[in-house]
């Protein structure tokens, strides 16, 4: 069944409020069914009690007007006994009908047979003559008194105690419902928190994958996304599967054209160059200094026309993914030396000084020719905005990714404003006109392209008219790459 974020989530959290309604519902149920038992017990025990302690009352004026009767034989008090008794037999039938155990119930008829042969015998005593018949029957009366009295006491006694024992129960079912509404809503807490959990995952980790993919996409590697998913995600996967294809599509055709382009340019430059040379070597005699310096003018424009188009296929070709590199193991002392030397025989016109110092560093497992052009890069650039008679230091040394290379100048320098932007594409800083040579703004942003190929990273440090300092850092093996790294057997070297 295919599922959208909008039913996922709707789902959760009807499960959510299910799960609480079900829970609260058993809570009151169990509250009010407490409530309920409490208020039947108590109200028959304590109906119990207060109709009791009224049958002792009248059973207690019901016994002195017999007494006075029997004194006094005055009928007046013979009249008050049997209105007491008939409230005595009204009560008892109160009680009778509060109680619902059959016990109880029985212990109030046995009361009731007992009074009815208590009020019996008064009314013969009142019909008797002799003495003695007399006293047999206040010794009756005595005995249905004190009968009466005890069970009524009992009666008490056991109401009493059915009441502590309903508080009793009252409270251990309460505690026991607190603890089972604790636990409920203990347990709809973690569901609901378990079910947000499960939502929220079943939406985020397809997003984290898709993240993860189109940075890959970003960085050039156009392979398909693959989302596990089957949602407004599983939509935009394929949107960006799409897009991914359509942008492989063009960089492909853009680098191809690139190609194309670069070869096209690079045949009429090499004939010009040729051509350059041999004029100059045929008619060097025929020629003036202006024209001689004019031949050179254009020698400068062929190489630096055919250098440009050949950095630009460069970047093009790590725009779209798929520029290769051939890794090996290499010690950058020996990569960094020569163009070192090479720079010198660059900077003496400028009689800028070149140095090199060089640290113990572990062996880099790079593509040299792609290093090389980074560390040329940064030295052409070191001596191009050095005034004459500067110095330019190159240090190569540890550092915690694994090798790092300095290239440190005395020259113009650059503002912290366009510190940041020294890397993009084409950019030049607004003081580069101070100098009679400027680049084509392609230089860094190869140099930081090659560098993070290889999983480094570059950075500058500047102050105007104070020099520049460029740190190129390298991991000794890159654990990932920014586009496709060919390895060509692992060569050792050094």
């Amino acid at each position: 069944m295919k599922l959208t974020i909008y039913k996922k989530i709707i789902l959760g959290f009807g499960a959510v409020i299910v799960i609480m309604i079900i829970a609260s519902t058993y809570i009151l149920l169990k509250l009010n069914d407490v409530s309920h038992s409490a208020e039947t017990t108590l109200t028959s025990n304590v109906k119990a009690v207060d109709l009791a302690k009224q049958l002792q009352d009248v059973l207690h004026e019901e016994n002195v007007d017999a007494q006075k009767y029997l004194i006094s034989q005055d009928e007046t008090y013979f009249s008050l006994f049997i209105a007491s008794s008939h409230r005595f037999d009204s009560y008892l039938n109160l009680l009778l009908q509060a109680q619902s155990d059959e016990s109880w119930r029985s212990l109030i008829k046995n009361m009731r047979r007992t009074h009815e042969t208590f009020v019996a015998g008064v009314q013969n005593i009142r019909n008797l003559q002799s003495s003695k018949d007399n006293l047999e029957k206040n010794t009756l009366k005595s005995d249905s008194v004190e009968t009466l009295n005890r069970s009524l006491n009992h009666l008490i006694n056991i109401n009493r105690g059915s009441i502590e024992n309903a508080m009793s129960s009252m409270k251990t079912t309460t505690t026991r419902s607190v603890q089972i509404a604790l636990l409920l809503i203990i347990g709809t807490v973690a569901v609901a928190v378990s079910t947000a959990f499960i939502i929220a995952r079943t939406i985020t980790r397809p997003i984290d994958d898709l993240i993860r993919e189109t940075q890959q996409i970003a960085r050039g590697n156009f392979k398909q996304v693959q989302v596990s998913s089957n949602d407004e995600i599983a939509l935009l996967v394929n949107a960006v599967n799409d897009m991914s294809n359509k942008i492989k599509d063009i960089n492909e055709l853009r680098t191809h054209m690139m190609q194309q382009i670069s070869h096209e340019l690079q045949t009429p430059l090499q004939v010009m160059l040729s051509a350059h040379d041999i004029l100059k070597n045929q008619c060097s005699s025929l020629l003036n200094a202006e024209q001689v310096q004019m031949l050179d003018s254009i020698r400068r424009g062929i190489i630096k026309l055919s250098s440009f188009s050949r950095q630009y296929l460069d970047l093009a070709k790590i725009d779209s993914g798929m520029m290769k590199y051939h890794m090996v193991w290499a010690d950058l002392h020996q990569i960094v030396e020569p163009l070192v030397k090479d720079a010198k025989l660059i900077a003496e016109p400028k009689n800028i000084t070149v140095e090199m110092s060089s640290l113990p560093v572990p062996k880099v497992r790079v593509d040299s020719k792609k290093i090389s052009i980074v560390v040329s890069n940064l030295l052409s650039n070191a001596i191009k905005y050095t005034r004459n008679n500067g110095k330019v230091r190159v240090k190569v040394g540890p550092c915690n990714l694994g090798a790092q290379v300095k290239v440190q100048d005395s020259g113009i320098g650059i503002s912290q404003k366009e510190l940041p932007k020294i890397f993009t594409k084409f950019y030049q800083a607004g003081n580069t006109g101070r100098i009679k040579s400027r680049g084509t703004g392609v230089g860094l942003a190869l140099v930081k392209a090659f560098v993070e190929g290889h999983g480094g990273s570059v950075y500058a440090e500047s102050a105007v008219d104070k020099g520049s300092t460029f740190t190129v850092e390298l991991p000794v093996e890159p654990e990932e790459f920014q586009s496709p790294a060919i390895n060509p057997n692992v060569v050792m070297i050094g």
